[in-house]
């Protein structure tokens, strides 16, 4: 696994050296050490680099539903895609011996980059505290987003009588490779991502980073990823707070009106998003990876939403071999991948899950109201109400599967956490190739396995069950 990790962190720095010769030193034992501070701001210039998420985990959820014969017979033929078809099985095995995980390894290389910040900035020169500060907390809001991942991923939904015992993931804090690789506890992952996001809240960040720089951390997404990680961990009170810190940053909504009839704005145009992180695989790259959505969310729309109307579409407008159901479309308007990064929508429906699971229905579907007026044509909007907090609990959690639909693993993290809770748990089926395959309520397959290239390198990393 060291060998391994150097081979991939050479990789990932490779563009960076070869963009940046002029500002960073090359030492003998082959270690990137930028020394002037304003290296370390060329180091987190690379966007792309950090712009990522684990998005294979989307076609794992009950959004999903190959439904199409031709795409299942595409897809269960093709090498490439034998891992989506796993992950949709919920596989013991998702990647062949010797093959790599691109998502953990993209996500992992990010790390070994933000350690060098995180840990180097400080110390560095000719740059004022304030500069270093704000540098080391972007660096910070790109750890805990990749942590917060890779922990929901791979490690147990978040349960407090358990998290210190429960297997986390490989927690790597500095710019270095242990020869003892292991999994920490998911209250380790835990401590650091809210360490990392409270410290960065306080740096320095730019209230709000958008266009061209919508990649780059800002304390509104700092805010907003503390609200995500507090939700995660069923702390309600504390992902409410946080989530009202990030709308009193930033609250635009987009008029999905204005848009039915013209171009859809790509992120950098998207008043909604508050931190890009891009899925890493697009649905609409190869006809078999269209996501096809389950009968079951189609179902849960009013066809006067506008989210049903522009987001999805008849799979036969994506192939005609395609003849059932419908398939996520939000791509084709964009011409971009889904992102998983916070938003605007995200951070109000925390908001009213967690009023509404405190009592306050009324205040939930006020702020649930405020969102689906922006999703339907103004002559066809009708307010939603709820008969007392229970309901509105209930509408709320399903506005935000359709809010949320096919992007950045929402669906398959908020099925994990709300396993946890008798009500709201669920057995899901998928189907394939004339075989149904079953998901109980906390089963370990909501821990995906590990590939097996990386205990070649790693005996001790444990394996999920």
């Amino acid at each position: 696994m060291k060998k391994y990790l150097k081979y991939i962190t050479i990789i990932a720095l490779g563009a960076i050296v070869l963009g940046c010769d002029n500002y960073v030193d090359i030492k003998t034992e082959g270690r990137l050490i930028p020394e002037e501070t304003e290296n370390y701001r060329y180091l987190l210039q690379n966007s792309y680099v950090y712009d990522i998420s684990y998005g294979a985990v989307d076609v794992a959820s009950d959004d999903i539903s190959f439904q199409n014969d031709a795409q299942t017979t595409a897809l269960g033929a093709s090498d490439y895609y034998r891992p989506f078809v796993n992950l949709y099985k919920w596989s013991d095995q998702i990647y062949l011996d010797g093959e790599l995980d691109y998502n953990m390894n993209s996500l992992y290389s990010a790390l070994y980059n933000v350690n060098i910040v995180i840990n180097e900035v400080m110390k560095s020169k000719n740059g004022t505290e304030a500069e270093k500060l704000a540098i080391k907390g972007e660096a910070q809001v790109h750890r805990a987003f990749i942590f917060l991942t890779l922990v929901n991923t791979f490690g147990k939904a978040y349960d407090a009588t358990t998290a210190a015992t429960d297997p986390g993931i490989v927690l790597f804090t500095t710019p270095t490779v242990s020869d003892d690789i292991k999994r920490t506890s998911v209250q380790n992952a835990y401590d650091i991502i809210l360490s990392d996001l409270n410290d960065a809240v306080n740096s320095g960040l730019k209230p709000i980073n958008s266009g061209t720089n919508v990649a780059f951390p800002s304390r509104a997404s700092a805010y907003a990823l503390l609200a995500r990680t507090y939700l995660y961990m069923r702390n309600y009170p504390l992902a409410l707070e946080n989530a009202e810190k990030a709308l009193a940053i930033q609250s635009t909504l987009n008029n999905l009106e204005d848009f039915e009839f013209s171009a859809f704005p790509t992120r950098r145009f998207d008043s909604e998003l508050i931190l890009s992180k891009w899925n890493g695989y697009s649905s609409l790259s190869y006809a078999p990876q269209i996501l096809s959505l389950s009968n079951e969310l189609i179902n849960t729309f009013d066809t006067n939403d506008l989210r049903y109307v522009l987001f999805t579409q008849p799979s036969s407008s994506f192939s005609s071999d395609y003849t059932i159901g419908r398939s996520y479309a939000k791509e084709g308007l964009t011409g971009e991948s889904r992102n998983a990064g916070p938003t605007v929508p995200e951070m109000m429906l925390i908001k009213a899950e967690c009023q509404a699971r405190a009592g306050s229905g009324d205040l939930a579907m006020a702020e649930i109201n405020k969102l689906r007026q922006k999703r339907f044509r103004a002559a066809q909007y009708v307010p939603m109400t709820a008969i007392d907090s229970k309901d509105a609990l209930i509408k709320v959690l399903a506005e935000r599967r359709r809010e949320l639909m096919g992007t950045g693993g929402f669906r398959w993290f908020d099925l994990k956490r709300l396993n946890k809770e008798p009500e709201f748990a669920k057995t899901i089926t998928h189907t394939f190739a004339g075989q149904t395959f079953t998901l109980a309520p906390n089963s370990d397959r909501y821990q995906l396995p590990f590939a097996p290239i990386y205990f070649e390198y790693a005996p001790n990393l444990q394996q999920n069950p």
